[in-house]
């Protein structure tokens, strides 16, 4: 949909819930009119509840994300590669390196390192699985000739302020990560000076599948109305 058509649909919405018998007696007492900037607001925050669902399973379909073709085309715009810069940090280990995540990540979907190290002899440049861990999870594992860092493994571990800790056993290089972004804001107009949503001011649309955007365009304005004092799930509908 272009802006304008989400614009318009949001409104239809609103106005088709108008219908309903028990709508009146339900109306908050202030305006149930939305301008271009409360609609933006509340299509950008269904637009990222959306993706959240679809990703962590918590959705109408019940599958998550990459389980089935489908769920893959939904949010593949989103998927994106990136090999982090290296960062600064206090380490639980001496062979501990850190990372400058990408800052529009929103959930890794998968990462690597190569071995960069003599030591290990003809699988010196082979690629390892890094597997995230828990701080209390890595003081039980980290000796651990299995599940510690080893040929085949590396361990992360979130670090704060947008870093990640990897602690390997062996000299590594070319971490790679592959994530799944956050979607940009949906903004239905060019805001006003002194207004913006998730920090954006120009006029963009819904990026995502463009099955999603009826999805998107009804939870939108359940949270719009539900901010109003109105409980959409218990309007008469009979």
């Amino acid at each position: 949909m272009t802006t304008k058509e989400l614009s318009n649909g949001f409104d239809t919405l609103v106005d088709s819930y108008r219908r309903f018998e028990d709508f009146d007696k339900m109306q908050a007492p202030d305006s149930i009119e939305f301008n271009e900037f409360e609609k933006s607001l509340y299509l950008t925050m269904a637009q990222d509840d959306v993706v959240v669902g679809l990703y962590s399973g918590r959705n109408s379909y019940g599958e998550s994300f990459e389980t089935t073709e489908e769920m893959r085309r939904y949010l593949e715009v989103l998927v994106k590669s990136d090999s982090p810069s290296t960062a600064t940090g206090t380490g639980v280990s001496a062979t501990s390196v850190f990372y400058t995540l990408p800052t529009d990540i929103l959930f890794i979907i998968y990462e690597q390192v190569k071995f960069a190290d003599n030591s290990l002899g003809c699988y010196n440049g082979s690629i390892a699985d890094v597997a995230p861990v828990t701080h209390d999870e890595y003081n039980r594992v980290r000796r651990n000739p299995f599940r510690g860092p080893n040929s085949n493994r590396v361990l992360r571990l979130d670090a704060g302020d947008g870093k990640v800790e990897l602690v390997s056993k062996y000299t590594f290089s070319n971490y790679l990560i592959r994530y799944l972004a956050k979607p940009e804001p949906i903004v239905l107009e060019d805001m006003p000076d002194g207004l913006s949503v998730n920090g954006e001011t120009k006029e963009q649309g819904c990026a995502l599948n463009s099955a999603l955007h009826n999805i998107i365009l009804e939870r939108a304005v359940q949270m719009a109305l539900a901010a109003k004092g109105i409980k959409v799930n218990s309007i008469n509908k009979n």
